[in-house]
């Protein structure tokens, strides 16, 4: 599962990563960065991440919004922020963390979610201090819980995919059938030539 999407927020108005894992704190989840990241560093590539103790991470790229193309944004982008932070989710577990940290940074940085071809501007409320009392735990659920319920619904609603023994088994057999066939076949006309 990969989840791409990002954010478009005043590069000025950035926390530090502290700030950042502070505010998440709020929500009842522990995100730690790498000692060295930044939010306006672009990294390029997978960030690591432990989400409470739990090793994690995300791609993640930072790109200055006068280096894309307006035609290539939608209508309202260039007022939304000077900066494009692009998330990318691996699993369920990085894409309900990637969830989390947006759902944050919007609220409190009023950042612009950017998925798809569509520009989702923060609430008028949204802004510093702004309270993150429905993203906490005991509401919503922690990332990892929120992983576990997809996971299992997808395995619900999934048939398992066969393992590579199974499917080795199924061409074997699909041989054998076709050659059974084809004997068969071939025995018929002979017995048939036979009785005439």
């Amino acid at each position: 599962m990969s989840i791409d999407s990002a954010l478009i927020v005043r590069k000025a108005v950035l926390p530090t990563a502290e700030q950042l894992a502070a505010d998440i704190a709020e929500t009842g989840v522990t995100v730690a960065f790498p000692a060295d990241f930044s939010l306006d560093q672009n990294i390029g590539g997978w960030l690591p991440v432990t989400v409470d103790g739990q090793p994690s991470g995300f791609n993640f790229a930072v790109q200055s919004m006068a280096g894309i193309d307006p035609a290539e944004l939608p209508e309202g982008a260039g007022e939304a922020g000077d900066t494009l932070l692009s998330f990318g989710g691996q699993g369920t577990l990085s894409a309900q963390t990637v969830t989390l940290i947006q759902e944050v940074l919007g609220r409190r940085y009023r950042a612009w979610l950017l998925i798809e071809d569509e520009l989702l501007p923060p609430d008028d409320s949204w802004g510093p201090g702004a309270p993150l009392d429905d993203l906490h735990v005991d509401r919503r659920g922690t990332p990892a819980a929120l992983a576990a319920e997809v996971e299992a619904h997808v395995a619900r609603h999934t048939p398992p995919l066969p393992t590579a023994r199974q499917l080795a088994m199924q061409n074997l057999l699909k041989q054998l059938v076709l050659f059974v066939i084809i004997f068969g076949a071939l025995g018929g006309f002979y017995l048939w030539s036979q009785l005439k």
